[in-house]
């Protein structure tokens, strides 16, 4: 029998909820009365399940503007941003995503070259009209995850640097 209200948070459940809406908590009779947090850590403060927290891999101290602009930075000076933050800095975090950003814009490099050779064959012209939007396009996803913490890694993109 599934109770009205979820013992976690209070709030009010429908009579066939798997999961509470509000906290999350599961609606099975063997996990209630025990909160998401307690029953998903085990007495040493390990993870007990094979979940993964989200944002385990994020950044929690420091600043993470200049990693964030060292992508934006991209959009705008190609390579030659990214490769002086990644000279010019001690910051492991900002070095990670200066080297992320500096790959992909080598590996960009590439992939219009190759656009352009194929315009010959009329196969290139769609690549090359969409890449520089591509381009934009992960910059601008790559500046959004580095302001929150997190080094993206470009798509398709070898590690060059």
């Amino acid at each position: 029998m599934v109770p009205d209200t979820c013992p976690n948070c209070g709030a009010s459940l429908s009579p066939n909820a798997n999961y509470c809406s509000e906290c999350g908590d599961a609606v099975d009779d063997d996990s209630w009365g025990v909160s998401s947090a307690e029953s998903n850590w085990d007495a040493g403060g390990s993870r007990s399940d094979s979940r993964t927290e989200y944002g385990s891999n994020r950044r929690t101290d420091g600043d993470t503007t200049m990693a964030a602009l060292t992508h934006v930075l991209a959009i705008f000076t190609w390579a030659i941003g990214p490769l002086i933050v990644l000279v010019a800095t001690d910051d492991p975090f900002v070095e990670e995503n200066a080297r992320n950003a500096l790959n992909w814009q080598i590996a960009f490099t590439f992939y219009m070259l190759v656009s352009a050779v194929f315009v010959l064959a009329i196969i290139g012209i769609v690549p090359l009209l969409l890449l520089p939007v591509v381009d934009l396009a992960f910059c601008a996803i790559a500046a959004v995850k580095a302001a929150d913490g997190e080094a993206w890694s470009y798509p398709a993109t070898p590690a060059i640097v």
